[in-house]
């Protein structure tokens, strides 16, 4: 049976052409660190480590290339952000959609944790901001729902957030290499991304883009060797040493160049818009579910959740993949505040995802699917 890959805000697949490729050569050929020697080899990995860092700084309009920090995941570049800033007791705004990559590090920490309530959409009502801003130490925020693809008020919110001169980190699980946005332009503080999802490269990397003055405020989450400034005990002050303690995922950050050699955010958008209004009249027919999310394909990402009325999602995600070859994700999708939100916890939802690597046969056949076990 031919299978549909529908999970894709899980992680991507199938990656983007030339990164299994890239990271074959790489440590077939050449498995340099960097840091840790002068030979040609080692130097060569450096570039290609700089090139990529400078080219997620120009297509995210990153501040400066050195502030452009690779991590071990998303996870790991949210902890970064969050514990080197955050302390006990401080109070932190967070949308009602978040992931549980930022509610547990806050959770962790003893942080007072505020939640900006959510529309039927799952979109933050920003008229039902707390009415005094200033007191809050950070906001960390998603920019699209990875339970029912809403794409978040940034902008307008990080403009509400300067006024009152609090920091904001948005998490861009979602957003990253689906569409084209600017950090300079939304004016964040800090912005978050994995490379296995939109971006389609390898899993275990993370990217972490901070702002130079706010980079200064944030403490390192992992300190140790660095290749540089080895007499000194402490960490370096400069960037990126500062938050790249210990060997890089250069094998992934070398499959990540090859990917975004060839993105083109703008043409991804159109191909995902495209499948998600086929998608939305296609389910939208369909009695007995119920579908989460804005109706409007300018106002949302390619992640449908889908409740079965009358069945357990369990089973029809379980019979979506032995009967038809389709592969979902069922539960709470590690975000139970947006499933709070949206009145589908604690039973959750089967969750559709696309990416640009998506076909309009699969999307067809994926509907297909759903209205034949709906009833």
């Amino acid at each position: 049976m031919k299978t549909v890959y529908l999970d894709n805000a899980a992680t991507s697949f199938p990656k983007a052409e030339g990164v299994s490729d890239a990271i074959k050569a790489f440590l077939d050929e050449s498995c340099a660190n960097i840091g840790r020697g002068s030979y040609v080899r080692a130097q060569e990995t450096a570039l290609s480590v700089l090139e990529t860092r400078e080219q997620i700084c120009r297509l995210f309009g990153c501040p400066s290339a050195k502030h452009v920090i690779f991590t071990g995941g998303l996870t790991a570049a949210l902890n970064t952000v969050i514990k080197g800033f955050v302390r006990k007791g401080d109070r932190v705004l967070v949308s009602s959609m978040e992931h549980n990559s930022v509610i547990r590090p806050l959770v962790q920490i003893g942080a007072s944790i505020i939640r900006i309530p959510a529309d039927a959409n799952g979109v933050s009502d920003l008229a039902r901001l707390p009415e005094e801003l200033s007191g809050f130490r950070l906001c960390v925020h998603t920019y699209a729902s990875n339970v029912c693809g809403a794409i978040q008020p940034i902008g307008a919110l990080s403009h509400r957030l300067k006024e009152a001169g609090v920091p904001l980190i948005v998490d861009a699980a979602q957003t990253a290499g689906h569409f084209p946005f600017s950090m300079k332009e939304l004016g964040l503080s800090a912005l978050c991304m994995p490379a296995h999802k939109g971006l389609r490269a390898a899993q275990g990397l993370g990217i972490l883009c901070l702002d130079p003055e706010f980079a200064d405020s944030v403490d390192p989450l992992i300190v140790g060797g660095t290749g540089s400034v080895s007499q000194s005990e402490r960490m370096p002050a400069f960037y990126p040493d500062r938050f790249e303690a210990g060997t890089l995922n250069i094998p992934g950050i070398i499959g990540l160049n090859a990917a975004l050699q060839s993105a083109d955010f703008r043409l991804n958008r159109t191909h995902e818009m495209k499948l998600m209004e086929m998608f939305g009249l296609l389910i939208g027919e369909i009695p007995l579910i119920r579908v989460f999310g804005p109706n409007d394909p300018d106002c949302r990402v390619g992640v449908y959740s889908v409740d079965f009325v009358r069945h357990d999602n369990a089973d029809i995600a379980d019979r979506l993949e032995t009967e038809y070859g389709i592969l979902t994700r069922c539960g709470l999708h590690c975000s139970p505040d947006a499933h709070r939100a949206l009145g589908t916890f604690p039973h959750g939802t089967v969750r559709f995802s696309f990416s640009s690597a998506t076909t309009e046969d699969e999307i067809r056949a994926a509907a297909e699917a759903v209205r034949k076990l709906a009833p």
